[in-house]
């Protein structure tokens, strides 16, 4: 379903019959105030509902509407206190407590032709929603509500404890790990046979994904493999700072964002069986042969507790294949002295 702001007047008549947990109809005569409505029972109502949309996942209050999906006393009035719709977004902010960041009221007028509604008159939509701020209190009765078989009830406190533990920091998972190898170092004979070293060159490829309701404004990621590998940077929506292996996001990351990069990692690397001439081998990275090899990280995002992980050099990033034996049992023939620019 399009978004409220986007609705017109054959939007509201082609919803559900049935309301649920999403949005509710209400009748003319719970908000215009010309027509006799009672300010008071107005603002309860108001108040509840904006408590229980608010506290489970956000929703719509469709004035001037039947229970039936009609147009009710042909909408309601544009002048309720002046202006109907100036009004509603002055006395929303002071009807619950926390106050709902990012309510929004949509005013809906007749269509051109073949309208339900009187001319003068229009569909007022209170779009409320999900609140990271929950949960929040009726201020009118002091009660907290929440959206339950399509009504507004009152929460039972283990349910307010929920919303009050619920998520209140955003969460970015880091996923798609992939390693190019660009390019292996070249062989030089020596006789007799030397410790052989050289860097491997390597371009890490992954992804961030904002899989939360917040927005993450800082994000960070700290990468860790061997001593004596280098990290390069040109991406310039990523930075990177003092720490070795250590890059900040230049932009905050959104709702069901993701974020694709690559950095550059040289890994500094040898080869030494003295008996074998070629020096055929096993490379070892950090000293470590390179099955054993890890790659380990730490994720920042906001308040959010930090993430970490670590993966396989070899298995898990997929080091493998042509290129990867070519680094696990070097034998320096033929092409692999260009290197081998393939992803995996």
């Amino acid at each position: 379903m399009k978004p409220a702001k986007d609705w017109n007047e054959d939007d509201v008549w082609a919803l559900p019959l049935d309301e649920n947990d999403t949005f509710e109809r209400k009748g003319a005569r719970l908000l215009d105030l010309t027509s006799g409505a009672d300010v008071s029972k107005v603002l309860d109502e108001l108040s509840k509902q904006l408590s229980a949309f608010s506290n489970t996942g956000g929703g719509q209050i469709i004035y001037g509407v039947t229970d039936k999906g009609d147009a009710d006393n042909g909408g309601v009035t544009r002048t309720v206190k002046g202006n109907t719709k100036a009004w509603l977004e002055d006395v929303i902010p002071i009807l619950t407590e926390f106050e709902i960041v990012g309510c929004n009221v949509k005013e809906i007028q007749p269509n051109q032709s073949g309208s339900k509604l009187a001319s003068d008159k229009s569909i007022y939509i209170v779009d409320v929603p999900d609140s990271d701020r929950a949960p929040h209190q009726a201020k009118r009765d002091l009660k907290y509500y929440v959206r339950l078989g399509g009504k507004s009830q009152p929460a039972p406190h283990r349910l307010i404890e929920y919303i009050r533990n619920r998520q209140k920091h955003p969460s970015i998972d880091v996923d798609e790990f992939k390693l190019e190898v660009l390019q292996l170092p070249q062989y030089h004979t020596t006789s007799p046979p030397q410790p052989y070293s050289g860097v491997v060159n390597t371009r890490l490829h992954l992804r961030l994904r904002n899989s939360g309701k917040l927005m993450a404004r800082n994000v960070c990621i700290h990468f860790a493999v061997a001593p004596g590998t280098s990290w390069t940077n040109t991406d310039t929506s990523l930075l990177q700072r003092g720490l070795e292996g250590f890059f900040e996001v230049t932009d905050p990351l959104y709702p069901g964002m993701e974020f694709p990069f690559s950095i550059g990692m040289g890994l500094t690397a040898y080869v030494y069986t003295p008996n074998q001439y070629p020096p055929y081998g096993a490379w070892r990275i950090g000293g470590k042969e390179l099955p054993a090899v890890k790659l380990s990280w730490r994720l920042f995002a906001d308040n959010a507790p930090a993430k970490q992980g670590e993966i396989s050099l070899q298995q898990e990033l997929k080091f493998i294949g042509a290129v990867g034996e070519a680094v696990d049992r070097y034998p320096f023939a033929g092409a692999l002295r260009d290197g081998f620019p393939t992803l995996f």
